[in-house]
């Protein structure tokens, strides 16, 4: 698992393909390990790693993709305080404003990776065949 999956860590090579950087903080973890350790960036991190009850890596980074996927598409991150203490309360009740331009496809995926109850959270093979993630009938080529 990454463990600090977000929008710095996240690159485009020359033909447009995503990659992700800077695995200092990552962790070999298996199928099922619990982990009860901090670290990643305070505004991406998951609701059940503020809890300090134990939490799944896997579900952890989706999470922290939800957050990039918001950043990406309302230009700021979901969860925003003055303190620390402020920004762990609202992303443990997992409250933010979705804007009206973002289409119900692009909504409800962001909803699901945002969950706040990680058993319920879209797993990545959902994430996959989600319909906002399928190509249109006529990409628009931004690298050539």
């Amino acid at each position: 698992m990454h463990r600090d999956i977000k929008l710095d860590n996240i690159l485009l090579d020359g033909k447009g393909n995503v990659k992700i950087a800077d695995f200092g903080v990552s962790k070999l973890v298996k199928p099922g390990d619990i982990m009860h350790e901090q670290s990643g960036t305070p505004a991406y991190i998951a609701p059940e790693i503020l809890r300090e009850e134990g939490y799944s890596g896997f579900k952890a980074d989706i999470w922290s993709a939800g957050v990039v996927l918001y950043a990406m598409l309302c230009g700021t991150v979901p969860f925003k305080a003055s303190n620390m203490k402020e920004l762990h309360k609202m992303i443990i009740k997992g409250k933010y404003h979705l804007k009206e331009e973002v289409s119900d496809d692009a909504k409800s995926l962001m909803k699901s990776m945002l969950n706040t109850d990680p058993n319920s959270r879209i797993t990545i093979s959902k994430i996959l065949a989600h319909p906002w993630m399928q190509l249109p009938e006529n990409p628009v080529e931004i690298f050539n």
